[in-house]
Formats: structure tokens, C-alpha cells, sequence
């Protein structure tokens, strides 16, 4: 039999919608033989974070391909220690999450880089503050709800039978729950696990051992997204109405598709001109504005990081845009950012523009028609996705409301609102929603 406080974490709700997976994290005390469920699991890793002191045998496992211990105390920073600054066990959760930084980061480097395709199991002496402590962290990431970390955590004192012990031999909520609110100051969870040393790779690794991800690519549109030429092409047009001393109006001026209108814009100008408009002085004199303007343009905050992640953790990435292909990779040429892309498809590959969803349907033949993740700032790029059966993520340009793109799945103000490995945990599906605390 598993020993008295081992337990496997899946079947627990997240905020995906979705539940943990059963059979990819056991938690456990130690064990001095190998229990016959151990040997039905099969498990890639079992990892012991015991420190040398509290070896009094050989673990039974030891020698074997899926064993490691790597103690969650590092001894040089226990020197340290001065035990009277810890008069609560969550003052040594706390410390300990700190002062153990460089052992804790390769306990979560070995846990995200074990067999993706087989169960972790982890371990201490007790199976409640060491792994206590590695668990919260990982339901933490999955998007597991605090009330239920903690109820995870307190069963171990009934397991062990120390609900009426000595204080540090408890498992009182409130000291889990503490100890993830002092990694809430330290920016989160996943910025904890950057500042110990793990990889963008690494982290979605150890989220999606308990959340699986169907997504396999994310599509961006370029104008307005991932560049706003959209305040480019608006202020250029907004000078050249004020060298003929009128004032643009933008009602009326965005078309509901991703067509060239150009040329109904500058009808619209003669018009209020009159007798003496001269179309090509026009335009060369607005676009020289434009360029002058594009000199510093750059991705919109937060993009850049998208891309980084998504390739880093193997997506493929491409942009479905309905401008020419000479603009779009004009624009990632000067940024040198064209070699970021797999795939790029353009306007002038298909006969119609978004929201028909022609170029999404090319995008993703050409992808290989993998489940897609599309990055929109309009609503008739958002159809057009979401027509494709893509998973839709509205990012709005700042001539785009919030309310105008409410049909997406989800919608932010910004890329940086929100990292790209928990908007791929909550895309499990078309039409599936993240559900914030």
C-alpha cells in the first residue's frame, strides 16, 4: 500500500474549465518499500527532496532510472538560519521559499523537464511541508482555486494524525495560503519560477503536466496588432486634411472589412477640397508623413513577448493580415522581426477580405491545419477567425472599443495583460472562455 499521506492531485477543478489530470502528480511521505501502486504507475520521475541527515536507509528506489533526490534545503543557506526569526511555520514556508532558491529551482526544473507522457511522483519524510509547499506551486500554476490547495494541504495532519500535535507538525490552511500570497508580492507564481532560473519552456511544462494544451499555433493579424499602423495611417490622413485647413471626421471612415478604401478617402477629400485637389500631390505628401511616422513604429507592447514564448515552448507562429505582402514584410524587415514568423499569409493571396475567412483557411492549410490560437484588434477580423474555427483573441486598436469586439473569446486591453502560457491554458477549445478570480 502507498504510505498514509500519499494521494494523487488530479480531479481538482481549475479555472480553465477543466480538471487537474489524474495520474500525473502523486504527493507522498516517504516510503520504505516500493508499493505496489508505485510499480502500477509507472512513473518518469519520483522525486525525494529529504536532505542528507534524514537518509537513516538507502531509498528503496535508489539506483533506478526514474529516482532523484535533490533536498529542498540547501545546507550552505541553512547556516544561516536564524530559526528564532521563524516563530510560524509560515515564517519558514516563506523564508525557506528564498533561502532554498537554488535547490527549489532544480526541483522544478527536474519536474518540468521528467516524461510529459508519464506520472511525477514527489516525496519528503512527511509529505506535508517540502512537498507541501512544490504542490501549492504547481496547483497554483494549473489555475487551481486557493480554497482547494489548501484543503489539499490540510488533509495531510489528518493522514498523519497530527491535527491535535504540535504546531509545526500541523497543516493549517492559512499557512499555505500564506505562503502563496508571499509569492503573490514576488509577482506570482510563474514569476517566481522565472526568478529562480526556469524557462518560458520550462513553466508551461510544469502547467500543462496537470492542464494538457490543444493549442499547437497562434495566427496574428499585423495592421493595428502587431503594429498599430492604424494611428499611422489616421494621423497621415489627419495632416493632409489640416494642409488644406479642414478637419478630418472619422465617421464613417473605417469600412468593416480589411480592404483598401484608399481611394474612397481621397474622393472624400476632393470633395471637401473642391476645384484645385491634386490626388497624387496628396498622397505623396501623405504618405512621406506615414514613413516619417513609421521610422520608430514597433509591436505593441507585450507582442514581442507572444512570439518569444510561443516559439520558445515549440507553437508554430504566423500572421494571417489582408494588407499586400510587400507592406507586411516591409514593416517586419525594418524591425528585423520577419524571421520570427513561420508562415505569413497576405491579402493579395485571396480573393476576399476579412471577415470572410478565406486567409485564416489559407493560414491554416498552410500550417498544417493545427488547432489555432488568432490575435485580432476588429471585429471583422475576429469573424473572420472565429469563422474559421479559430479561438479568437481580440487585442482592439485605439480606434476600436472594447464593446465593438466582444464577440471574441477572449478580449484584452493589451498583450502584456496577460502571459501567453495562460491564454493557452484557457484556449482548450472553440468557444471556451478564461475565467479570472
Amino acid at each position: 500500500m502507498w504510505s498514509p499521506n500519499a494521494r494523487d492531485v488530479g480531479g481538482l477543478p481549475t479555472r480553465y474549465g477543466v480538471p487537474t489530470r489524474a495520474g500525473a502528480l502523486v504527493r507522498t511521505d516517504a516510503f520504505a518499500t516500493v508499493p505496489d501502486e508505485l510499480r502500477t504507475l509507472d512513473a518518469g520521475l519520483v522525486l525525494d527532496l529529504r536532505s542528507d541527515w534524514e537518509l537513516a536507509e538507502r531509498h528503496p528506489l535508489d539506483g533506478t532510472a526514474s529516482y532523484r533526490r535533490i533536498p529542498w534545503i540547501d545546507p550552505e543557506a541553512e547556516k544561516l538560519r536564524d530559526p528564532d526569526a521563524e516563530p510560524r511555520l509560515l515564517d519558514v514556508y516563506r523564508n525557506s521559499l528564498t533561502r532554498n532558491a537554488d535547490h527549489i529551482r532544480r526541483i522544478f526544473a527536474a519536474i518540468a523537464d521528467a516524461p510529459a507522457d508519464r506520472p511525477v511522483v514527489v516525496h519528503c519524510k512527511a509529505g506535508k511541508d517540502r512537498t507541501g509547499l512544490t504542490v501549492a506551486v504547481l496547483l497554483e500554476l494549473a489555475g487551481v482555486p486557493r480554497d482547494l490547495i489548501a484543503a489539499d494541504y490540510a488533509i495531510s495532519e489528518v493522514h498523519l494524525g497530527t491535527r491535535d500535535g504540535p504546531e509545526f507538525a500541523r497543516t493549517r490552511p492559512e499557512t499555505i495560503l500564506g505562503s502563496l500570497e508571499h509569492l503573490d508580492s514576488l509577482g506570482g507564481v510563474p514569476a517566481y519560477l522565472s526568478w529562480l532560473g526556469l524557462s518560458a519552456a520550462q513553466v508551461h511544462r510544469l502547467a500543462t503536466r496537470l492542464v494538457p494544451v490543444d493549442v499547437e499555433a497562434i495566427v496574428f493579424d499585423f495592421d493595428g496588432l502587431l503594429m498599430d499602423t492604424e494611428t499611422t495611417m489616421v494621423e497621415s490622413w489627419r495632416a493632409e486634411w489640416a494642409h488644406h485647413g479642414l478637419e478630418l471626421d472619422l465617421t464613417g471612415f473605417w469600412p468593416g472589412h480589411g480592404g483598401d478604401v484608399s481611394e474612397q478617402r481621397y474622393a472624400v477629400l476632393a470633395a471637401a477640397v473642391g476645384a484645385g485637389f491634386d490626388r497624387d500631390a496628396s498622397h505623396a505628401r501623405r504618405l512621406a508623413h506615414r514613413d516619417r511616422m513609421h521610422a520608430d513604429l514597433d509591436f505593441r507592447p507585450g507582442i514581442r513577448e507572444w512570439i518569444r514564448t510561443a516559439r520558445e515552448i515549440g507553437l508554430t507562429v504566423g500572421i494571417a493580415s489582408s494588407s499586400p505582402r510587400a507592406w507586411v514584410l516591409g514593416h517586419l524587415e525594418r524591425v528585423g522581426a520577419a524571421d520570427l514568423f513561420d508562415q505569413i499569409t497576405t491579402g493579395d493571396e485571396v480573393a476576399t477580405h476579412k471577415p470572410d475567412p478565406a486567409i485564416y483557411q489559407l493560414a491554416l492549410q498552410r500550417l498544417g491545419e493545427p488547432f489555432a490560437i488568432a490575435v485580432e484588434d476588429t471585429p471583422h477580423g475576429v469573424a473572420a477567425a472565429q469563422a474559421a474555427g479559430m479561438y479568437a483573441v481580440a487585442v482592439p486598436n485605439p480606434y476600436v472599443s472594447s464593446t465593438a469586439v466582444a464577440e471574441a473569446d477572449l478580449v484584452l486591453g493589451s498583450a502584456d495583460e496577460l502571459l501567453l502560457t495562460e491564454l493557452l491554458l484557457s484556449a482548450r477549445s472553440k468557444g471556451s472562455t478564461l475565467v479570472t478570480e
